[in-house]
């Protein structure tokens, strides 16, 4: 009987701690890892062009792309832009 007690905390303790961890984050999310995002994205600076020249913003999961279409897999509203260091990933519009 105690070890059918054991056994029942056990299942009920991973269970509580399973399913109070934080969920992957969706493309457009903003991240700090890699390890933040959904499965096929990661995390990547995104920058900002000005007469001034490129400054990396905020961070977020994404995917990398060549052209738009790459990122038609995200929705309607991400197309793929240019990163400071040269690399491009997919962003949202919207």
């Amino acid at each position: 009987m105690p070890t059918l007690l054991l056994i029942a905390s056990v299942i009920s303790i991973l269970a509580f701690f399973g399913c109070s961890s934080t969920p992957l984050k969706v493309a457009g999310t903003a991240c700090g890892a890699d390890s933040d995002c959904s499965a096929g994205l990661s995390c990547r600076a995104l920058g900002a062009f000005t007469d001034a020249g490129c400054t990396t913003g905020a961070k977020a999961c994404t995917k990398p792309c060549t052209i738009d279409t790459d990122c038609a897999s995200l929705g309607g509203a991400f197309k793929c832009f240019e990163a400071c260091d040269g690399s491009r990933a997919c962003g949202a519009t919207q």
